[in-house]
């Protein structure tokens, strides 16, 4: 025994000294990696915390919307914002993407302050030309469309907030691109509390089947998200809608449409599942599924949120990023493993919350969600690397082959099977997409990208020009 104790202190390795080194080496991996990767995980981290922050609030919101609506209005409620999502993503134009990656290019000077100013006002007024748009086909579409938006004061409310989104989310990704990451956050946080506040008032005041109250509440809370952001930029000198630069705007509309048509191949299937649930089995299910789906949204949200840090600092600082990727990867993991797991014991009761009819009608598909996580990690990367490498066209005729095949398989999975047909197709065309889009990315992880043809200076995630 003394010979063991002289043993392991010659050595170094007594055991409080063993204890010791065991705990400073996560400490000292933690700091290390911190250290190295700090511009992703700052800004990644800001967007994480805004959505990890949304959901807990909007958990919240919803369970208090579930006291003081029927789960019909919040069946119709939700696939309303569902629907001003996906009509604001289409109205951002890819301009918040371009944003991420011409931002970081630039120094700081008026210039790329007027084509955010730019972007902004492009994506306002497109969007709110949908929202109307939208308004007057959508009733002969589904008496469901027709019960959300069929009055002139549901149009205007509707276009409204159309509107509000893809402002607010262009203005979002541009802070990413500016790397001040706090901006979103703080507005995302004004969002989150607004709109709680103002639902009790707006159940009472526009309380019917259709969900107005729950749109009203949803809108008012963004416009309101702009006040704080605002005075916040104006305190800290910075012009708070300065002249907008629409020669840069225009040199950009190339990249912006090809931006455009990948960023819609990855939202519209995600964003329509509310807006298909609705149509194909009913309002009611759609109430449920709406919580099971938003209850997924915070594990969902990582690997999207650090795919787009990654593009941003590729646009930067090219060289650095292949080590970024493979860091992303492995967080993804250490993030989701543990909350798919608390998801999926959890699933039953979280939904419970809310009432028996939740839980009995979206356990499973909260359960087949909650697993659709392990593929969404290299769809959410690949892009990244496509984006990075110039290969976005690519990206976007495949993702948009795979949005096709992932909408029609959910709507008739939903037609024969109800939700939990819709929600097992899902699950199957994620695992497909996931097939055809890994590749890509251990190669991108690895450093064995194929190279671009000569003459062309987009980084790849090798760290070379090609």
């Amino acid at each position: 025994m003394t010979d063991m104790r002289v043993g392991l202190s010659i050595s170094g390795m007594t055991k409080p000294g063993l204890a010791h080194s065991l705990l400073r080496r996560p400490l000292s991996s933690a700091i290390a990696g911190w250290r190295r990767h700090r511009d992703l995980l700052a800004n990644a981290s800001s967007l994480v915390a805004a959505t990890v922050m949304t959901s807990v609030l909007g958990f919240g919101y919803w369970a208090l919307a579930a006291r003081v609506f029927s789960q019909e209005a919040i069946g119709y409620g939700s696939a309303a914002i569902s629907a001003m999502t996906l009509l604001g993503t289409i109205g951002m134009f890819g301009l918040g993407t371009v944003l991420i990656g011409e931002l970081p290019r630039r120094e700081p000077s008026p210039h790329r302050a007027g084509l955010v100013s730019a972007a902004l006002l492009t994506s306002g007024l497109g969007s709110l030309a949908l929202g109307l748009g939208f308004c007057l086909v959508a009733p002969y579409i589904s008496d469901s469309f027709a019960n959300m938006v069929g009055t002139l004061g549901k149009t205007i409310l509707f276009a409204v907030g159309v509107m509000l989104t893809a402002a607010s989310m262009v203005f979002d990704q541009a802070t990413i691109g500016l790397m001040r990451g706090g901006l979103q956050l703080s507005r995302n946080l004004a969002f989150s509390i607004a709109k709680i506040i103002i639902l009790p008032a707006s159940a009472v005041l526009l309380h019917d089947e259709f969900g107005t109250g729950i749109i009203f509440s949803w809108v008012t809370g963004t416009a309101l998200s702009m006040i704080p952001t605002a005075i916040r930029l104006r305190v800290g000198g910075t012009q708070v809608f300065p002249r907008p630069d629409w020669g840069v705007l225009r040199r950009l509309r190339r990249t912006a449409v090809a931006h455009n048509w990948l960023n819609l191949a990855i939202q519209i299937p995600w964003l329509m599942l509310p807006v298909l649930v609705t149509i194909v089995v009913s309002p009611s299910a759609n109430a449920a599924f709406y919580i099971a789906w938003v209850l997924t949204n915070f594990l969902y949200i990582v690997p999207s949120h650090l795919s787009t840090v990654l593009f941003a600092i590729a646009a930067a600082d090219p060289e650095a990023v292949a080590p970024k990727l493979r860091f992303s990867l492995r967080l993804c993991l250490i993030i989701g493993l543990p909350g798919m797991l608390f998801l999926g014991l959890g699933a039953h009761l979280a939904l419970s919350l809310f009432g028996a009819d939740y839980a009995r009608t979206a356990t499973l598909a909260l359960w087949l969600l909650v697993v659709g996580y392990l593929p969404a990690i290299p769809r959410a990367h690949y892009i990244a690397v496509c984006r990075a490498n110039g290969k976005i066209s690519r990206a976007a005729g495949i993702l948009t082959t795979t949005a096709a095949v992932k909408i029609l398989a959910a709507a008739l999975g939903g037609a024969s099977g109800g939700l939990k047909g819709l929600s097992f197709a899902l699950l199957v065309t994620s695992l497909l997409e996931s097939f055809v889009t890994t590749p890509t990315v251990i190669r991108a992880a690895t450093g064995q990208g194929r190279r671009r043809r000569e003459g062309s200076s987009s980084p790849d995630f090798s760290g070379e020009k090609k």
